[in-house]
């Protein structure tokens, strides 16, 4: 493999450091002022900036177009990444999921991933070893201090879930890394998994409800939801089950349902145009009011009334701890109907709709979508059809609050004064296909969750300020489902996913039976249904892989996994997220190719449930081998992962290599 030697300087030593220094004389002018951590974490306040930096970087995971919760549901089952003018994409898995792969855009993000993970695990541990530096009042039992101890151990909890959910086995630092470091070693996930759990077992005794504590920050439940997945990763389903009761019935939370709703009709769409005040032509943007697009809509996460949010994230103007990025959820996640040419022609032959920003209508009407995140038909069609039966009446389903491509017009002012101006598009005409590049150009999706008007660049309404939910209530009943079926609980499996379904206003209920039948693809169904464009849907599916290997649990599919030696290694080789693709995800199991480059096509393989890691990263640990994921160039050099020693929370951590005797 070619080797970037170039970039040696350039590793996970450098992600790590708390400072870098030069030895060049002209470098050490003394400072008026010295910033190090003695000066600086003096205080509760001095020492909460880290982990508020911390919980920045997690907001923006899902804030602005392409980030990382976009990319992580495109390599799942229910949608794949779009952009058909980025050949190089996470697309033809064997040929561009490789180390030398640093795409960090709509293309790609997972070396956003493991570069922002250890970023930001470097902030966390600042909290937790300089907590003690502080003088608390009540000494290590103090109130203040513990709650933002349990916080600090949730975001590195959190950090290191995507991380083994991403690249398996990995370097495993508990403490803030002072100096340049190039002797790290990868650690078995399992071993994290073990230490995580102990530490959000002590957050979640001291880490305050939401109702103490400000927007933003992360509340009890959110850590006890967190925990749970963990325990269940553990095979300890009736305790994840119980912290999931915990959190349902503790009175901080509660569903949003149509008794809440105290509006007419939502906006889901534009139905002025912004630049002339005339009425845009076609259907309405004005949807009937219902719990699920009001719940969705802009800046309601944060409202009074609503309660449903566990972990939530304020993005508005004017609003205390306000993050104030425009979301563009439309931009990434609607179909691109306005630019490619490879897109949308009309019956006469030319462009289709008015591609001009500030005067397109049905750009101005239904957001500038670029195609970033492509729906998979399972997403689109196959989990609406319950029974043989497709649900229109289900809310998150319903016309107006569901997309479809007949919703846009022929608005190019070269159609004026032809039969197909301000006529429905469509796909073919006299057995003529009319949109070569579908992959991009032509699908449904749940718009209620995605417009929100752009006020700052009405011409281009790629999406504005948007309050956004990383946990909420209808997860929290999801997962106490999935802990119930683990346990042969059929029918309180069927009656947690309910609760979401009668929200919902569904046509049909889940039986024990349907459950029993379905397996967890019961649980996983519903959680695309209510979750997508939310969850972190691979590591979701990886996590599942993970039980069902280590628990041996057959599966709906009738395989039985297991683990054979590393858990890594093992899931590398067979694992339900892989079937689970091939099963549900149609461009990977077709290997569809693209109308744009005609040799790049979907594929997949097993090893492809975890990523590379970018090569740089890993050359400047010249002092030990840092595993490169199984299965991937670099891989064949790899030793065997440490196993970690679990060590008691509350205080500092030993640094865990030096504490089996590695350093």
């Amino acid at each position: 493999m070619k080797k970037l030697k170039f970039l040696k300087g350039i590793g996970l030593a450098l992600l790590l450091s708390f400072t870098l220094s030069c030895g060049e004389e002209f470098l050490t002018e003394d400072p008026l002022a010295f910033l190090s951590p003695e000066n600086t974490f003096v205080d509760a306040v001095g020492l909460k900036t880290p982990l508020d930096a911390a919980l920045k970087a997690i907001l923006n995971q899902y804030n602005g177009d392409t980030r990382e919760m976009m990319f992580n549901q495109n390599v799942s089952d229910v949608a794949v990444v779009g952009s058909t003018d980025k050949p190089y994409a996470y697309v033809d898995l064997r040929a561009y999921a490789n180390p030398l792969n640093g795409t960090q855009n709509d293309a790609g993000r997972a070396r956003t991933f493991y570069e922002e993970c250890y970023k930001h695990l470097k902030n966390a541990n600042t909290v937790i070893d300089y907590v003690d530096q502080i003088e608390w009042a009540g000494g290590q039992n103090d109130p203040e201090r513990n709650h933002l101890l349990g916080s600090a151990y949730f975001v590195r909890a959190f950090l290191y879930y995507q991380q083994t959910m991403q690249f398996g086995n990995c370097a495993f630092p508990l403490n803030v890394v002072t100096t340049s470091r190039q002797d790290f070693k990868a650690f078995t996930m399992q071993s994290i998994f073990d230490q995580m759990i102990v530490d959000l077992e002590w957050a979640k005794q001291h880490v305050k409800p939401a109702s103490q504590i400000a927007k933003g920050q992360v509340p009890n439940a959110g850590v006890r939801m967190l925990l749970a997945k963990y325990y269940m990763m553990n095979l300890r389903f009736a305790e994840a089950e119980a912290e999931m009761d915990a959190v349902i019935n503790s009175g901080q939370h509660k569903l949003v349902t149509d008794d809440d709703v105290d509006v007419e009709t939502v906006l889901i769409g534009a139905n002025r145009h912004p630049y002339n005040d005339t009425i845009i032509a076609g259907r309405s943007a004005e949807v009937p009011a219902d719990a699920i697009n009001y719940l969705h809509q802009e800046w309601n996460a944060n409202r009074v009334k609503n309660t449903e949010g566990i972990w939530v994230f304020a993005n508005e103007w004017g609003y205390e701890g306000n993050a104030a990025g425009r979301a563009q959820r439309v931009r990434s996640f609607g179909p691109n109907f306005v630019s490619t040419n490879q897109g949308i022609k009309a019956p006469t032959g030319g462009n289709g709709t008015d591609i001009r920003q500030g005067t397109g209508s049905m750009m101005m009407k239904w957001g500038r979508g670029q195609g970033f995140s492509r729906i998979t038909n399972y997403a689109q069609y196959e989990i609406w059809n319950f029974n043989g039966e497709v649900d229109t009446l289900d809310y998150r389903h319903k016309p107006g609050n569901w997309f479809d491509m007949h919703f846009v017009l022929y608005d190019h002012p070269d159609l004026k004064g032809t039969e197909w101006y301000m006529k429905p598009l469509r796909l073919y005409h006299d057995g003529v296909l009319l949109c070569r590049d579908t992959v991009r150009c032509w699908y449904g999706y749940p718009l209620y969750k995605m417009w929100v008007y752009d006020n700052d660049a009405p011409h281009t309404q790629n999406g504005g300020q948007a309050d956004i939910y990383v946990y909420r209530l209808a997860e929290a009943y999801l997962l106490r489902a999935e802990a119930r079926f683990w346990q042969d609980k059929y029918q309180g499996a069927a009656d947690d996913i309910n609760v979401i379904r009668q929200r919902a206003n569904a046509k049909h209920l889940y039986t024990a039976s349907d459950v029993q039948r379905d397996g967890i693809g019961a649980v996983l169904d519903e959680r695309a249904r209510e979750l997508y464009g939310e969850e972190f849907r691979h590591d979701e599916l990886v996590r599942i892989s993970v039980i069902l290997s280590k628990s041996g649990k057959q599966c709906y599919n009738g395989k039985t996994y297991s683990v054979s030696g590393d858990l890594e290694e093992s899931l590398s080789r067979d694992n339900f997220y892989y079937d689970r693709m091939i099963e549900k995800n149609n461009f990977f199991r077709d290997e569809v190719p693209w109308a744009t480059y005609n040799t790049t096509r979907y594929t997949i393989d097993p090893k492809h449930i975890f990523w590379p890691v970018y090569e740089p990263f890993l050359i400047g640990n010249v002092e030990n081998i840092l595993n490169q994921t199984t299965g991937y160039d670099g891989a064949e050099k790899n030793v065997p992962p440490l196993v970690h020693v679990v060590q008691p929370a509350g205080v500092k951590n030993i640094d865990p290599m030096e504490a089996i005797g590695e350093r």
